[in-house]
């Protein structure tokens, strides 16, 4: 065992020899753990090649003075530092034992992801500093000990607004179905979710690379734009807009449309509130409405409906049936 305390003392331990003093520590007594650390300290050769003879002796005379004061009390020290040593070098290799298990677990996983599940909405602060802001059954996933070195990357899905950190050396990468994206600090909200026809990304200030991976077609996005890339053909759509923070409203517990069809209204109804909305056959859904609806009540969100196209809704557990009055 001496072997290995001196690897120990020295910080020479591998994993495996850590475990096997663990395993000799926890079958020795007290008695012979600290006749063990007792040879080590008082058998042990200490180098003086660097202290001079003048030094030696300086130490010599008040190690010699200190011991005549003491003699009394020095051998209960002795005695005491023995036994506090026998106690606690098991508690520091335990320790190291399990820091060393913590720092293997962390390695080993190498990722961080934050989810949100229906009605759930997360606040996420990303280690250069960048604020994440997810929407509901939202999820973004990042590696702790690459990111922010060459390149900040992240896996995306569902709805979230970034307001990213600038950084000129590295660049802010977003991959998500069908799409990447470029940034080095901007701010905009993106919406990909696997049930709608198309990924949005409103710009609300600075600049975006947008790629489509299917197509491998690139646009630059600028402030007040907004690309929709369609999952089918991965092909993207730009446009200008006089109210681009409109998609980020969920921040705000707000739906707002602006001459949207009926179809997309209901399809973000039932996404937002996890429902399901079927319309009778003589409903025109290419309708359009102009108009705000509330996140966190379906009620009033209903009513609105109703009275914009003169419906009835009616509920049965999580499905709404809507028809003509």
């Amino acid at each position: 065992m001496k072997e290995l305390i001196d690897k120990y003392r020295n910080e020479k331990l591998t994993p495996s020899e850590l475990s096997e003093l663990r395993e000799k520590l926890k079958s020795s007594s007290n008695i012979e753990v600290e006749e063990q650390l007792f040879d080590l300290w008082f058998g042990d050769d200490i180098d003086t090649a660097d202290v001079s003879d003048e030094q030696m002796d300086k130490i010599k005379r008040v190690i010699d003075t200190r011991i005549r004061k003491k003699h009394r009390i020095f051998p209960q020290i002795i005695r005491w530092s023995q036994v506090a040593a026998a106690i606690l070098l098991p508690v520091f290799i335990f320790l190291s034992i399990y820091l060393f298990q913590e720092k293997q677990q962390i390695m080993a996983a190498g990722e961080m992801v934050v989810s949100t599940g229906k009605f759930e909405r997360a606040n996420i602060t990303l280690p250069d500093g960048s604020i994440v802001s997810l929407n509901t059954e939202s999820r973004l996933l990042y590696h702790p000990l690459t990111f922010n070195k060459r390149e900040r990357t992240i896996n995306f899905s569902g709805e979230g607004h970034f307001q990213v950190a600038r950084s000129e050396t590295s660049p802010f990468i977003i991959y998500a179905k069908g799409l990447r994206v470029e940034v080095l600090g901007t701010v905009f909200n993106l919406s990909v979710r696997e049930t709608n026809y198309a990924a949005i990304l409103s710009l609300e200030a600075g600049s975006v690379l947008l790629t489509s991976t299917q197509s491998n077609e690139s646009i630059v996005l600028h402030q007040n734009q907004k690309a929709t890339l369609n999952h089918a053909t991965g092909k993207i759509t730009l446009i200008t807009k006089d109210h681009i923070t409109d998609m980020s409203a969920w921040r705000r517990n707000a739906m707002v449309f602006r001459n949207a069809k009926l179809l997309d209204v209901i399809r973000a109804i039932e996404t937002n509130y996890g429902i399901t909305i079927h319309a009778a056959n003589d409903i025109d859904l290419s309708d359009k409405f102009s108009g705000t609806l509330p996140l966190n009540n379906i009620h009033e969100a209903l009513f609105i409906i109703e009275r914009s196209y003169h419906l009835i809704s009616t509920a049965t557990h999580n499905e709404i049936r809507l028809t003509a009055r």
